[in-house]
């Protein structure tokens, strides 16, 4: 991964890690992350679905996972280097404390 900055904040259901995120390294406009951003703007899709409605942490622990929903955001990432799908692996595995370790690393 192209390691551009740390991130330790709030790690959103989709498992995204903002440190490699395009929208959170810019130079203007900054974004301050998915602890703000996330939880502010609430995502229409993944955030309400996952934390509001079925109060879930992730998209891995829903019965349903990977949905539609998942399946089309996660792609959209791949251009920005980010496997959605092993991001949820590794926080099933090992949890969002260690999530940040390796994403940080």
């Amino acid at each position: 991964m192209n390691q551009l900055f740390l991130y330790n904040g709030f790690v959103p259901p989709c498992g995204i890690y903002c440190g490699v995120c395009p929208v959170f390294v810019r130079d203007k406009n900054l974004c301050l992350g998915a602890e703000t951003s996330c939880k502010t703007k609430k995502c229409k899709s993944i955030y309400v679905c996952c934390i509001d409605k079925k109060k879930l942490d992730y998209c891995y622990q829903c019965k349903t996972y990977p949905c539609s929903r998942f399946k089309k955001f996660a792609n959209t990432w791949l251009k920005h280097g980010q496997d959605l799908y092993k991001n949820q692996e590794l926080l099933k595995a090992k949890g969002k404390n260690h999530f940040l370790i390796v994403m940080n690393a």
